[in-house]
């Protein structure tokens, strides 16, 4: 099922992003809970402007569209973003910020075609993926995972700060570590040139996620 965009609002296209990104705690082999996305973006009018990946592959498409509109206007007027992962027609229809867009999915060209007006990442795995992506008119991306994390333990080891700062270096536009991250983690890869740094696994402690918000604000530069 396509969402075909009616008019709706949109949000003018941020130059700045935030350092931070939250990605929600939809998992593709689990039914995913809409309400902990909820209650996560509930909290981000007290907090520094995030990046809020809403990545919810275990909900259907109707789900995912009403659950996107309705915090989509609290998201923005509280000074973050809104990424939907993968489903720029969602983003569009929605009046999401942008889009994210796993290194398998639609090419980045097409999207960009498509939808000029969302801010658009892409997850990458290599140097080479990294490269291609930059070329194709990215805002960001999303590298990893650098450290350890039990959820891609089936892809490998692994990818470690070292192939983080290669991507760094050789790319132009910002590029967000991914995977294992933890505020105490979080200097480590700034220091190797990442701009920010997206986690999942700390965010789902909701009595605590304010806190956590903060102490991951507090490593990363202003």
């Amino acid at each position: 099922m396509v969402i075909v965009p009616e008019i709706a609002f949109m949000p003018e296209k941020r130059t700045t992003l935030p350092r931070l990104m939250m990605v929600s705690s939809g998992n593709e082999h689990l039914h995913s809970n809409p309400g902990v996305a909820l209650s996560q973006t509930g909290v981000l009018g007290r907090s520094a402007p995030v990046i809020f990946q809403l990545r919810e592959k275990g909900i259907d498409t109707g789900t995912l569209y009403r659950l996107s509109c309705l915090i989509a206007p609290a998201i923005e007027a509280s000074g973050s973003i809104l990424c939907i992962n993968e489903r720029f027609d969602i983003a569009l229809a929605s009046g999401a910020a942008g889009v994210h867009l796993p290194e398998s999915s639609a090419p980045p060209d097409v999207v960009r075609k498509t939808a000029p007006s969302l801010i658009t990442g892409r997850s990458v795995h290599s140097l080479a993926s990294a490269l291609a992506d930059a070329e194709a008119g990215l805002d960001y991306l999303l590298f990893g995972p650098v450290f350890h994390t039990p959820s891609k333990e089936p892809f490998g080891p692994p990818q470690g700060l070292v192939k983080l700062r290669e991507v760094c270096r050789s790319v132009s536009i910002p590029v967000f570590a991914v995977g294992g991250i933890t505020p105490e983690r979080s200097p480590a890869c700034i220091e190797q040139g990442a701009y920010g740094v997206a986690a999942l696994a700390p965010f789902l402690d909701l009595p605590k996620l304010p806190d956590t918000i903060n102490r991951f604000q507090s490593t990363l530069p202003a």
